[in-house]
């Protein structure tokens, strides 16, 4: 069977299924991700009008939408220096004409999965916490509250707030009670 691609599946899911889904991934992208800058330099991250610096050779903490730009960008920059540090050694090897159109068989690429794995385990540091899973919800609460019968949840309720009723002793002595009580 072939495989869906990502709208086609998410078409087939039930629109509570797909507000779930949406709603999970709005979740983790607040988690707070440790991040690590291993430069000699101090390195802006500008996302949506804000700035978050990452201080040489430190960590951060930022939420993962922060972190996943950091790491795209960082990544680059990293794979990009490397390679010109790499053209630059390889072409005092060169005299002459020889040097066209080596430049491009030597440089690194940026899409290089192998590469970029390199730097990311580095410059990843982890979860450290996952936004909205600490706290319970009032669904989940709504949801263990669902599995006992409403009666008996109406009576819990009652009998937290009622006081104790003292019933008479005889039937009659109620309704004595009662007639006297009117005027």
């Amino acid at each position: 069977m072939a495989q869906l691609s990502l709208n086609a599946r998410l078409s087939v899911l039930s629109m509570s299924s797909k507000d779930i889904f949406h709603r999970e991934l709005q979740r983790r992208a607040n988690d707070e991700i440790k991040i690590y800058n291993p430069t000699d330099a101090d390195y802006p991250i500008r996302y949506n009008g804000y700035v978050w610096t990452v201080k040489a050779m430190q960590d951060l903490i930022v939420p993962r939408y922060i972190a996943m730009h950091y790491l795209k960008h960082m990544t680059d920059a990293l794979i990009l220096k490397e390679s010109a540090e790499l053209v630059e050694r390889e072409k005092k090897k060169y005299r002459g004409n020889f040097w066209h159109g080596e430049e491009e068989r030597i440089a690194l690429r940026t899409n290089n999965p192998e590469l970029r794995k390199k730097y990311i385990k580095v410059l990843w540091k982890g979860i450290v916490r996952k936004f909205g899973m600490d706290e319970i919800s009032a669904e989940a609460e709504a949801k263990e509250d669902s599995s006992i019968p409403q009666d008996e949840q109406i009576l819990e309720e009652l009998e937290t707030q009622a006081e104790l009723v003292q019933e008479p002793q005889n039937p009659i002595e109620a309704l004595t009670e009662e007639i006297a009580e009117k005027p």
